[in-house]
């Protein structure tokens, strides 16, 4: 079986697969924004997070969704969402020059409260490494999304908003863990002749 057909049904077992993961469980808006400050803080008080912890307090916002609309909705921003990629905009600054912004929304009518969307992006400076991709942007889209209908809530966008595919399940903190820690440039490349 290799067709079309085939893919939507990769698809669907995969998104069931993703969603039903214990990984978007948390206590509260309130309990995820303070492991989130921690672990910034934390990255700061090693020298990976450029920025300030009073930068940090400052950044990392949690207030009643308005995306939502609804009690029980909470936001939590980490900067201000910039799809246009723009320096300008406030976000957290990397010691090697990567920037990164999220927003995390959190559903409190539900027990066990879940996180239900997220956007994390990671924007790569010009000319590091011959890294030839400008960001990373890893999404779980709301439900109702268009994308919950392809089954591809969990996505992810390499370098290209256009271009979108299953991402790997993973909740908010060890996104933001794979963005201070994880994500290293070769020194030498792979795809560049010697």
């Amino acid at each position: 079986m290799s067709d079309k057909n085939s893919w939507e049904m990769i698809c669907v077992e995969v998104q069931s697969r993703t969603l039903s993961h214990p990984l978007l469980d948390v206590k509260s808006a309130k309990s995820l924004w303070a492991e989130i400050l921690n672990c910034l803080t934390i990255a700061s008080d090693k020298g990976i997070l450029k920025s300030k912890p009073h930068e940090i307090r400052k950044l990392l916002q949690k207030y009643e969704s308005s995306e939502i609309g609804k009690k029980g909705y909470y936001a939590i921003m980490g900067g201000v969402k910039n799809q246009d990629r723009d320096l300008n905009i406030p976000h957290f600054k990397l010691h090697n020059g990567r920037w990164f912004d999220f927003a995390i929304t959190i559903d409190e009518t539900v027990k066990p409260v879940q996180v239900i969307g997220f956007d994390f992006e990671i924007r790569f400076p010009k000319g590091e490494k011959d890294v030839a991709i400008p960001f990373l942007r890893i999404d779980l889209s709301l439900p109702e999304h268009k994308n919950e209908l392809e089954n591809i809530r969990f996505h992810l966008h390499p370098s290209n908003d256009d271009i979108t595919t299953h991402s790997p399940p993973m909740s908010p903190i060890e996104i933001l863990h794979m963005f201070l820690y994880g994500m290293q440039i070769r020194d030498k490349s792979r795809s560049m002749p010697s």
